[in-house]
């Protein structure tokens, strides 16, 4: 079954924010590190979508190869954002015994600018090369 970006952040959202009543057998640190980690597929599947409407070719390219191209098809604010938040997301999914998890909160605003990614690639148009 695929899942889209939409669905990837929110099953991140339920992960950080269940509904009064639930009790979860998870930690909130592994939760959050969970919730970080859906929200990085969510990117990963929404860029891979982007290139496969702009340039097909780019959709088999690495992760970090394809944000920085996306500067020259998108604002640059919209791509440096994403490639902040793909970054820290890519740090928080990686398990070091000396590091912390990362918090919920700060999952918590991955996941709102995540959203705001997701919504800003469907409204931005394509910018013609010069």
């Amino acid at each position: 079954m695929t899942r889209t970006p939409h669905d990837l952040a929110a099953a991140a959202h339920r992960l950080l924010s269940p509904p009064a009543g639930v009790t979860h057998s998870l930690a909130p640190g592994l939760r959050a590190r969970a919730a970080a980690a859906l929200l990085r597929l969510a990117l990963d599947e929404a860029m891979d979508g982007f290139w496969r409407q702009v340039s097909p070719a780019m959709a088999r390219t690495r992760g970090r190869t394809k944000a920085l191209c996306m500067e020259w098809y998108v604002p640059p604010s919209v791509a440096r954002q994403w490639y902040a938040v793909w970054s820290a997301l890519s740090a928080a999914c990686h398990h070091h015994t000396y590091e912390l998890p990362p918090t919920p909160g700060e999952v918590r605003a991955w996941h709102d600018d995540v959203v705001e990614l997701l919504a800003a690639l469907r409204v931005v148009p394509v910018r013609a090369e010069a």
